[in-house]
């Protein structure tokens, strides 16, 4: 459970210290850093990917990607871009984040930390701003322990930026290595030390699903078989949030959809909170509509982790499963919702 006290004084004093010094330093504009530099928090070991944006003159920043989750969805979005809803896209991003903004995108809780440091910025791209990036969240301010975790960051990159040969660089990148930088405490004190690491590519892996209901499986499988329909079914996140209080973060609710492959109608929608309920919100949806209306030739999803939910159902009741890029009914209908919701 993410915690939600707020940083020190001290702790945004050296984390806006560690901004400027970043942002004056203007890493984007060296041709040989790498695409992710390692940098492990000192209060638990665990690894956050550093990448540095700006090379293409827009987005200033450094996120710091979290743990496999972080680095398999920036790997996600690197690679798979254009297969990725535009909806979805914030989903994919498990980091903390420091960027530099123009003054109207910071909010007023921004502004008056930045005036309580004694601090003040001018022109485009000059200001930073601290965010958490979660998964079914919207992004919200840090809190104490990403502050002090998004400082060792900032500094530890730029170390590595300013002490590592170029030439030991470019080796690097080619290789598919990069450095790490790992602490140890000596008389109260952080040592900082680096080696080199191959970057790691982790998959997410998701259970099977099994059904073993054969009166249910028995039943089904006796049902008239459509020949003519084709489904699509996903589980996402819904385009809007959920608004939390004002140090609260609102979320994303779930959502179940099925759609019609041949006409594009929509057949069943559901909203639900937890993500842990995917599977039984999915299966539970899918047997009711077979035993309403039939037993569909196809069914068609876009992801691993919905093939795992039905990959054995299927196969028991003869239903042909497909992976696919897109689900364009679907992403019609949920690009029409946060349309409306914007307005």
């Amino acid at each position: 459970m993410r915690k939600y006290d707020l940083p020190t004084y001290e702790q945004l004093r050296d984390l806006y210290e560690a901004a400027v010094a970043f942002k004056k330093a203007k890493p984007w504009e060296n041709p040989l850093v790498p695409e992710l530099i390692c940098v492990e928090n000192p209060m638990d070991k665990s690894m956050g990917y550093c990448s540095i944006m700006g090379s293409g003159g827009e987005h200033y920043a450094l996120g710091v990607f979290l743990g496999d989750s972080g680095i398999h969805g920036y790997i996600e979005l690197g690679e798979k871009a254009d297969l990725i809803p535009s909806h979805q896209m914030l989903h994919y991003q498990n980091c903390i984040m420091c960027s530099f903004e123009d003054r109207e995108l910071l909010t007023s809780e921004d502004r008056k930390q930045i005036k309580e440091m004694g601090l003040s910025f001018r022109g485009k791209n000059a200001w930073p701003m601290f965010r958490r990036f979660e998964p079914g969240y919207i992004p919200w301010y840090i809190n104490s322990e990403e502050c002090v975790f998004l400082t060792h960051a900032l500094t530890q990159v730029l170390d590595v930026i300013g002490t590592v040969e170029p030439a030991k660089l470019e080796g690097l990148i080619f290789e598919g290595k990069t450095i790490l930088r790992y602490s140890n405490t000596k008389n109260g004190t952080l040592e900082w030390k680096s080696k080199e690491i191959q970057i790691p590519y982790p998959e997410l892996l998701y259970d099977p699903v099994e059904i073993d209901d054969e009166i249910l499986l028995f039943k089904i499988k006796k049902l008239e078989k459509r020949d003519n329909m084709s489904l699509q079914i996903d589980v996402c996140y819904t385009p809007y949030p959920v608004r939390g209080s004002r140090w609260e973060r609102g979320h994303f609710p779930r959502l179940f959809v099925i759609a019609d492959k041949n006409n594009g109608i929509i057949v069943d929608i559901d909203v639900y909170e937890d993500i842990d309920d995917d599977a039984d919100v999915t299966l539970n949806k899918l047997i009711n509509l077979c035993l309403s209306n039939g037993v569909p030739k196809e069914i068609q999803v876009r992801d691993d982790k919905m093939v795992a939910i039905l990959q054995d159902f299927c196969q028991k009741t003869g239903i042909n499963l497909k992976k696919v890029n897109q689900l364009r009914a679907i992403d019609e209908m949920i690009d029409e919702m946060a349309n409306r919701a914007m307005f």
